[in-house]
């Protein structure tokens, strides 16, 4: 089986760490495996460390600029590309590959076959919805993610509450999306618990990701406010990332006088190491497509905080592998976080349960088998 993965690609996130994740996987079980990278100049430019770390694993590269839009002549290049490989599927992820492979395959008739990864929505809307179906509208974005999803013989998403929107929003239909979790061998991060360069204070908290508004750092920095009225200085708040936010938050711990309880570790190689030496890793995240900080935590057998929404609430059940707190509410968070730390003895039963569905659902070999069982099912229809 031969298949071309297509992604605009800028910057090793969510979707690319997948697919530094998938490809090995499928490389294996002898799937032969080529990618074409979509780039613009504005945004991660010819080649770069998600070119070099695919080639060193034997896959052909092919990129394109496609600037800023659409053009004739971008979309014939990717044609070429398309039509050229007698690839058995075309696997478009992200928006901008699912839209301009259909856009290519429509405006050149090509004989080629589609199929889509949904590894989130868009950012925008979800920073202030999450994934509540009845907030959205017909916006540009949606427009053309249901034209576009109209031309992918099928598609999967990565988790339940991605899969139910796409289907409530009317932008799939069920018998036409599936469902494949994210399932990745994970370093065993807990085996570097009790390195103390990793350990900033008595008590310590850690979120981890990009600094941008739907992860929600704002909610955690406002609920430390009350933390700090309970332990002082003996609590400290990692923030792992990078992101546009970065000087509107600090600005934030500044004006709530918190710069002795939090500190900004920017980007860090590190982010298990600081996990397994906290004592909870939160997730305050309006939405998450998946969320493989969740994972990353179960592997630092270290137990999470979330909001109860997608995909958290997905992963994790509440006190047996987990932690779920009532959307958006402050104090909530405040209390359930004062209640891990005041019940340390609780915390090894969450953690090994969680690292326990860790190793036995969430792991590469199923996600790969299952992956190629979509191939195989998409061939067939």
């Amino acid at each position: 089986m031969k298949i071309l993965f297509v992604q605009k690609e800028g910057g090793i996130f969510g979707a690319e760490n997948y697919q530094l994740k998938v490809i090995p996987g499928l490389l294996d079980e002898n799937v032969v495996i080529e990618f074409l990278r979509l780039y613009t100049n504005l945004q991660g430019g010819k080649g770069g460390e998600f070119v070099d770390r695919l080639t060193n694993m034997g896959v052909k590269v092919h990129e394109i600029n496609i600037s800023k839009y659409p053009t004739p002549w971008v979309l014939a290049k990717i044609h070429r590309v398309a039509k050229a490989g007698s690839y058995d599927l075309i696997h478009t992820h992200l928006i901008h590959a699912d839209f301009y492979l259909a856009l290519a395959k429509l405006l050149f008739q090509g004989k080629y076959t589609l199929v889509s990864t949904k590894h989130g929505y868009d950012n925008a809307f979800t920073s202030k919805y999450g994934f509540d179906a009845s907030k959205q509208t017909k916006t540009p974005y949606f427009l053309i993610s249901k034209w576009s999803e109209k031309r992918m013989r099928a598609s999967f998403t990565i988790s339940k509450g991605l899969r139910d929107f796409f289907v409530k929003t009317k932008l799939s239909t069920s018998d036409k999306m599936e469902l494949i979790h994210y399932g990745f061998d994970m370093a065993n991060h807990f085996e570097t618990k009790g390195l103390s360069q990793f350990r900033l204070a008595k008590k310590q908290l850690i979120i981890v990701g990009r600094l941008v508004a739907f992860k929600g750092h704002q909610f955690l920095i406002d609920a430390m406010e009350l933390v700090k009225k309970e332990y002082s200085s003996e609590v400290k708040l990692l923030i792992a990332g990078t992101g546009d936010l970065e000087d509107e938050l600090k600005r934030k711990v500044c004006n709530l006088r918190l710069k002795d309880q939090i500190s900004f570790l920017g980007y860090s190689e590190n982010v298990g190491e600081y996990m397994a030496n906290s004592d909870i890793v939160v997730v305050p995240s309006v939405s998450e497509g998946f969320g493989v900080v969740f994972l990353e935590a179960f592997a630092a057998k270290t137990p999470v905080v979330s909001w109860d929404v997608p995909a958290g609430n997905e992963l994790m059940k509440h006190a047996e592998s987990g932690y779920h707190v009532e959307p958006y509410d402050i104090r909530k968070l405040a209390n359930q976080l004062i209640s891990i730390f005041e019940n340390p003895e609780v915390q090894t039963r969450i953690a090994e349960n969680a690292y326990s569905n860790l190793m036995e659902y969430y792991n590469l070999n199923r996600m790969v088998t299952e992956t190629i069982a979509f191939y195989e099912r998409s061939r067939r229809i």
